[in-house]
């Protein structure tokens, strides 16, 4: 494991002698214990991993701009998030772990969830993609998901809490009915899509959610 810090964006990577690797998008650095369950999911898979964190949350996870949850409003910075990702950070570090033609896959978690979808739909970049209680109630996101003619990325993996609908906040009382849009939309669209409803609540707990993640999108490699 080494980590380095890339324009104020904070990167774990685990390297591995192997053509796939997976990118984690985090909404913070995970703890050590954490990162050591990485580093065995890595070898036990075969691949590189890639946790990063620190991004610009609510700006550069979000696809267009819509009210936040509190106050004021989301960025919708995601094109320009998505550039830098494909092609200064992924560029550079594929290049320094000397990986000849990867496959990539990612995975986020929360609003990074809505983004790695998102992203994956946008262009054939990605093998595969995982949303862990992905925040598919962004303002428009089912709309413009029906409105795709095409999927960048057809193999899809979607998880959520079982009590992330029990939420006080108006905001999110919709989870459950916009994940299963998502999750029709992209079935109707010809997507492969493994979806899951798992113990606990937004987000809670991250690290068998992250492994449930990395077993359905590399567990047939």
């Amino acid at each position: 494991m080494t980590s380095r810090t890339y324009h104020s964006l904070h990167l774990d990577i685990v390297s591995f002698d192997s053509s796939s690797i997976i990118y984690i998008l985090l909404p913070h650095r995970l703890p050590a214990e954490e990162l050591t369950a990485i580093e065995e999911l890595s070898t036990r898979f075969e691949t590189n991993i890639v946790a990063i964190s620190e991004m610009d949350w609510n700006n550069e996870m979000t696809p267009w701009k819509a009210p936040a949850v509190k106050e004021g409003e989301f960025g919708g910075r995601a094109s320009q998030f998505l550039d830098r990702l494909k092609g200064d950070i992924i560029f550079n570090l594929e290049s320094s772990l000397q990986i000849r033609n990867p496959k990539r896959y990612l995975i986020g978690l929360s609003l990074a969830g809505l983004f790695s979808v998102w992203a994956g739909i946008k262009k054939p970049f990605f093998e595969g993609v995982a949303a862990i209680s992905g925040s598919f109630w962004y303002d428009g996101f089912a709309d413009w998901l029906m409105k795709q003619e095409e999927l960048g990325c057809v193999r899809f993996y979607i998880c959520m809490g079982e009590v992330e609908k029990e939420t006080k906040i108006k905001r999110f009382a919709s989870i459950e009915e916009d994940t299963m849009k998502v999750v029709e939309t992209l079935m109707i669209k010809g997507a492969e899509v493994a979806f899951e409803v798992t113990e606990g609540g937004h987000n809670s707990p991250v690290l068998p959610r992250i492994e449930k993640s990395v077993v359905s999108l590399l567990g047939n490699q």
